[in-house]
Order: C-alpha cells, then structure tokens, then sequence
C-alpha cells in the first residue's frame, strides 16, 4: 500500500543584501546574513523532529547554506543543479529602481508578459518551470518517504503554479518569506498543494 509522502518545498533563508536592499536575486552567489542563519536554524530545530530520508539543494550559496544548517549533518544533503534560482540575465544583482531606471521598456514588457520574456543572458520564467517540475519529479522518484527541497521564490513558485494549475504571475499573490515552506503531498500519482508560505509554527 502506497504511503503519503510530504514533500517540503523550502525558500532559502534572508541573504546578505548588500546595504541591506532588495536586489534582483538569480544566479548572484551571496550568503546567509546573520539573521538568515538564525532562521535557517530553527528550521533545523524543527525538522530535527520530522523523519525526512533526504534534503535536496539548489547549488547556489544561499540555499545551499540554510540546506547544510537544517541538515545538521543528521540527513544526507544532496545538491540539484536545477533547483538553482531563475535565471534573470544582465539584470542579476541589480536593484529593482535601477532596472526601472536604465532599462524601462524592457521592465514593462517584462511584466506584460511574465512567464515568457527573457531578459538578455537569462531564461523566460516558463523555461524554469519546465526544469524546476522536471527535477522535482525526478527527486521524487530516485527518494522514498518524506524529503526537503531547498530552493529559491522563482523556482517554488513556478511549481506551485504548475500543480495549482495556474499561471505563474497569479502565483505572485502567495506569501513568500524567507525561510518559509510550502507543505506538498504526493499521493502516488500527483502532488497536492497543503500548504504554501507556512511557517514552522503553521505546518
């Protein structure tokens, strides 16, 4: 008999933002702040809890930090090259004001068609759905019981509106903090969604 497997689908803890601003965050490699890494840790505490066979990791510094602290060395942390965040081309790093400053033609066509412009050097939102649900399926089937993915907003959100069948810009509404989970279930033949943007104290 099939049993439930949850999967936790978990965005990276707060990084070190440079002056503290908002940045638009793809391939940039930055760590954890110090408040990130105290986040990271009660995640820890928590799945200390939870029995989890694996925990599953974008490459990327900031993912792949909260992903070691949460591991705590009690689960075997393996790295998915295609959890890594949306690929946001010549914009990665720069601070939404200046993208809107130096590039606003291309800002507004960005946003008129979210899911599939591309930024110069980067990818369309879509062609992250299609690897991001491609590598989760595949986590899924080479795991058993229950696993943790860690990855980035972009990333979870182009999975959660995959399975919520809805479109990757109306997945913008969700809440979507740092460090928090969204709680899937898979039932054998399909993932459910059972909870999105939760924090520990919600699951």
């Amino acid at each position: 008999m099939f049993e439930f497997r949850k999967i936790y689908l978990i965005r990276h803890c707060e990084p070190e933002l440079p002056n503290g601003n908002p940045i638009c965050m793809g391939k940039t490699n930055i760590p954890l702040s110090e408040k990130g890494r105290n986040q990271a840790k009660e995640l820890m505490s928590y799945f200390s809890n939870i029995s989890l066979s694996g925990i599953y990791s974008s490459p990327l510094n900031r993912a792949y930090e909260t992903a070691t602290i949460i591991a705590n060395k009690k689960f075997n942390l393996t790295i998915k090259n295609n959890f890594s965040e949306f690929n946001i081309g010549k914009w990665d790093g720069m601070s939404f004001a200046e993208i809107k400053e130096k590039y606003p033609q291309e800002y507004k066509d960005r946003g008129e068609d979210l899911e599939n412009y591309i930024v110069e050097g980067g990818e369309s939102m879509a062609s992250c759905q299609v690897r991001a649900l491609s590598e989760l399926w595949n986590t899924i089937d080479e795991s058993r019981g229950n696993i943790a993915i860690v990855a980035h907003a972009g990333v979870n959100r182009t999975i959660l509106s995959a399975i919520l069948g809805i479109s990757i810009k109306e997945s913008f509404s969700f809440r979507h903090e740092y460090g928090s989970i969204n709680l899937l279930i898979n039932d054998g033949n399909k993932l459910i969604v059972e909870k999105i943007g939760a924090t520990v104290h919600e699951l």
